[in-house]
This record gives C-alpha cells, structure tokens and sequence, in this order.
C-alpha cells in the first residue's frame, strides 16, 4: 500500500514536470513578438547584462532587472532593485505572482501573460520535503577538534583504521589547496562537491546556497553516485537543512526513519532517505548555504567521522566561498560599468545598438568551440564588448552618415582601435593587456591588409582574429540604412571566401559550425588553439 502510494505520487511528479508553467509574449520593445516559456522548477532572469536569460537592449532595463521563477505557489517575478522598477499592470512590484493577462513593464519593453498553468497545491514540485518545523532534537553538532576522525570502529581493538585516517587527511589537504586555487565560483562549487564525493559515501549530494535578497535555499551542484539508485529529482529534508543553517550547526542523522518525527511518515522520504548529514557553509558573517549529503542504504549509515569531515570540509568552502562571492561581484560591477559605457556609445545610431554585445557573446562561442582556455574566453567576451569603445572619440556626424564617406572621414572611422586601446590604458590594469591588444587589432587582416598597424598571420592576437570573424558577420547579418542584412547563410559564405586573406580560417569554420554549417577544419587553427570533436 505504502509502495503504490509512493510510486503514485512520483508519477504524479513526473507528469508535472512535463508542463509549461507559463506563456508569456514580448508586445513592445526589443525581441517584440518573441515567446518566453517558463517550464517546472525554472528560473529566468532577465536584464541588459548578456550573462542575463533573457536579455534585451534597452538603456530603461538594468543590467540584472528581474527574474521570472516558477516556484510552489505560482509563477513569481521579482524585481532585482532595479534602476528603473519593474511594473505589473502599470504598478511597481517588489515580488508578484502572476496571472494571465497581467503586463510586465520594463522600460520600453512589456511582456504579457497569455498563459499560467493552475496546479493543486499538494502538486506544487519542491525541493525539499518534511512536515513540521525546524525543532527537530535528532541531531549531532560536530566536534571542532576533528576527534572522530581518528576513532576506530566500533568492535575495532585498532586505535584507528589507519587507511581511512590518511585518506581523510589527505582529502582535507587537498581540497584546501583545490579550492584555494579556484577563483570562479561555479567551478569552486563544482570542485567542492566532486572532493566530497570522494571521501564520503553518499548516494546522493546537494551544494545548497541561499538567495541573499529573498532567504531562499536553490541546489547549486548535484551528485549522484553511479549505480546507487539515487535519484536527484527527489526531495531532500527540509528539517535538516533549516537546523543546519538557521543554528549554523553540522547535523547527522544515521537513522531517520527511526525517528519519531517521521514514525508517521512522509512516504516519499523514507522511500528513499535512511541517514542524513549535512554542513553549514558560513561565508563571512552569515550562512550561505549547506552541504547535505543522504543515503538509503542502511550499512552506508552516516558515522560521527563523516559528519566531521564534511564539516572540515565546508569551513575550508565557506572561506573560498566568501572570497569568490566578493570577486564575482567587483567582475559583475566591472562588466557593467564596461556595458553602460558601451551602450552610451551605441545609442548614437539605432542600427548598431547591441551589436558589441552580439559581438562578444559570439566571440565567446567561437573561443569556446575552438577549445581556447576559460581565461581566454573570458578575455574575448570582455574585447567583445569594448571593440568599439573607440567611437566614441569619433564625431557623430560621421557615423551617422547615411552616404559615402570621404577619404578624411575614413581616417577618422580607422582611429577608433586606437582611440579604444588608449581609454584602456588610462584604466591603469594590468589585467587590461591583453584586451587591449585585442581591440586595437580586431581590424587587422591575415595579409597584412588592415589597419592600424598591417599585422599579418600569427602576429594578430588570437584574440583579435576571432572578433574579426564575429564583427564581421554581425556587421553583414544585421540592418543598415544603406542596405539589407545579409542572410546567416550568405554572412558564412562571405566569411569563407575571405578566409586565409582576410579571415582566420579556423575562427570562420568555428562560427560556420555554431551556426549549424558543418564541423570546423583541422588546418589553419590559431597558435594554442583545439577544435572540440562534435
């Protein structure tokens, strides 16, 4: 009885999980026309930034503006202290659940709600599971001196088991280091839960983190180990969690279902769940999430040892935590100073707005397809932005001339890599170089052609070929006043006309692929550079 009722409800989960939560339909404003879908458990955000879900264009909408997420109750927007405010039906919300008909308002651009999917409340998918509050007594602090981890066995005469104690060790010097050396913060939480697994048997794994602005606990990275039966759409124990971080104590339960609290039980969790042990992260002066691992088997009972390992564990990520939490803010506060600044410059001609940010996200994709270093792709994505910075030094009536352009004028429209590498250089960073020479050169020619300085071959920046490539097809593939855009198709064929001459080959087949041409050829690659199989 209690086994159909569990596979019941999983399959009531699984029907859910295949509709739309919502429909939704952009009416004014950029991207007018476009359809946004908002499917169980999703979470879009949506502003100026490219890093954005949805991003749109315009100079009223923030970099991080709002988000649309499907939650229990509903499908929620909530503003992200925007700017500029977000309106639902001409009034300015902080958070507000949707209904059909309602109108989103950010700056020039309305979204409306033409459909929101109605649920009973016993369907609503959630994370977490567990009736009842967070005063559970079931649990077990860690003991701060690491004791455990050198207690033997019980029915052990050994003062420790040996093996087990220089893994253990090993792993926290490890991941110290591991983390220690990472600085961006998915890979930091990826890295940390991949050492957990390592060391702990756990069948299922959660990185939890909490939202700043609203409290709310998301899963940032799952584990799932191979060949255990654990699934990771099941829920986990919300009494646990809220213990662990509200009292910002490690929690070990070797044996949930003995529980009292679950005596009556909650059929999906002790279906699945038999010992839990969970971490808090502290990250500075607050708790930033948890680390929650569980298992239904009972001979992989969690042990005092565990608890306390994983709690080692997590100070050692609390810290790397807090530290690349800080660092992703100063980059989210750099990236937007970079994307006003360029939009101030873009908004001069209509029929180039947006286009350094196309630019970038499509450079970024070709580094990424050409197998280039993360550091490297970041490095294209910012030049991407800053190509044209340089146009802001140039008079406006020059850009916006709709006839040919005299030969001075054409001097003029050339100085702009310059005039971009010296703004540059007046920011006085080092981490800047490297960009810099990608903007100064991003026109010059594999022949020796451009401009400023005739680079040829391996001498332009690898950099600087691949936005060559994504400024030329976003150039060729959008409105002009004195033309109309090419087609993808014929934008790619041009590309490959001109490679080997103008264009870096490899970069050209590297976009023709994304675009769903074929696959890039092996000859020509830049220095440094793989193509990716597939």
């Amino acid at each position: 009885m209690a086994q159909a009722a569990v596979r019941q409800a999983r399959g009531r989960r699984l029907e859910l999980a295949a509709r739309m939560r919502a429909l939704l339909r952009v009416t004014t404003g950029q991207r007018a026309g476009e359809e946004i879908r908002v499917r169980p458990g999703e979470v879009l955000s949506i502003g100026r930034s490219s890093e954005s879900d949805l991003q749109f264009l315009d100079l009223g909408v923030s970099r991080f503006h709002c988000v649309l997420e499907d939650q229990a109750d509903g499908v929620m927007v909530t503003d992200l202290n925007s700017s500029n405010g977000t309106f639902v039906n001409g009034e300015r919300v902080k958070r507000q659940l949707l209904a059909r008909g309602d109108a989103i308002a950010m700056g020039t651009v309305t979204l409306l709600v033409e459909e929101v999917a109605e649920r009973a409340q016993a369907e609503a998918l959630e994370l977490f599971t567990g009736r009842g509050e967070a005063d559970v007594r079931v649990v077990r602090g860690a003991d701060p001196r690491l004791t455990a981890l050198f207690k033997s066995r019980p029915g052990s005469s050994a003062p420790a088991d040996g093996e087990r104690v220089r893994r253990d060790l090993a792993a926290l010097y490890k991941i110290g280091n591991e983390i220690n050396a990472e600085v961006g913060l998915s890979r930091l939480l990826a890295v940390v839960m991949d050492t957990v697994f390592e060391v702990i048997r756990a069948e299922r794994g959660f990185l939890l983190l909490a939202d700043q602005a609203t409290g709310e606990v998301h899963p940032q990275v799952v584990r799932v180990r191979p060949g255990s039966g654990g699934k990771a759409e099941l829920p986990i124990s919300r009494p646990v969690v809220q213990e662990c971080m509200e009292k910002r104590v490690a929690v070990l339960c070797p044996d949930l279902m003995a529980e009292e609290r679950f005596s009556d039980g909650d059929l999906l969790l002790m279906d699945h769940i038999r010992s839990v042990v969970c971490a808090p992260l502290e990250a500075g002066e607050r708790v930033a999430g948890a680390i929650y691992l569980d298992t239904a088997s009972a001979e992989g009972a969690f042990e005092e040892r565990d608890l306390e390992l994983l709690t080692a564990i997590a100070r050692q990520a609390g810290v790397a935590l807090h530290r690349a939490q800080l660092i992703d803010e100063l980059e989210r506060l750099f990236v937007g100073m970079v994307e006003a600044l360029v939009a101030t410059v873009e908004a001069k001609d209509i029929y180039t707005y947006g286009h350094s940010a196309r630019v970038s996200k499509l450079g970024r994709q070709i580094a990424e397809h050409l197998g280039f270093p993360q550091e490297e792709q970041e490095r294209i994505k910012v030049a991407g932005l800053l190509h044209d910075i340089g146009k802001i030094g140039i008079p406006g009536s020059i850009l916006e001339k709709p006839g040919k352009l005299t030969d001075d004028e054409w001097e003029y429209i050339r100085s702009h890599p310059q005039i971009g590498e010296s703004i540059l250089a007046q920011l006085g960073s080092e981490r800047l170089d490297e960009v810099r020479r990608i903007v100064r050169h991003h026109h010059e020619r594999l022949d020796g052609s451009g401009y400023p300085d005739g680079l040829a071959g391996d001498a332009i920046p690898v950099g600087a070929r691949v936005l060559a490539v994504a400024d030329a097809y976003d150039a060729m593939t959008s409105n002009r006043p004195y033309r109309e855009p090419f087609s993808s198709e014929a934008a790619i064929e041009e590309l490959r006309r001109n490679a080997g001459t103008q264009f870096d080959p490899a970069a050209a087949e590297a976009l023709a692929a994304i675009r769903g041409e074929r696959a890039p050829r092996l000859a020509n690659l830049p220095a440094g550079a793989s193509v990716k199989e597939g």
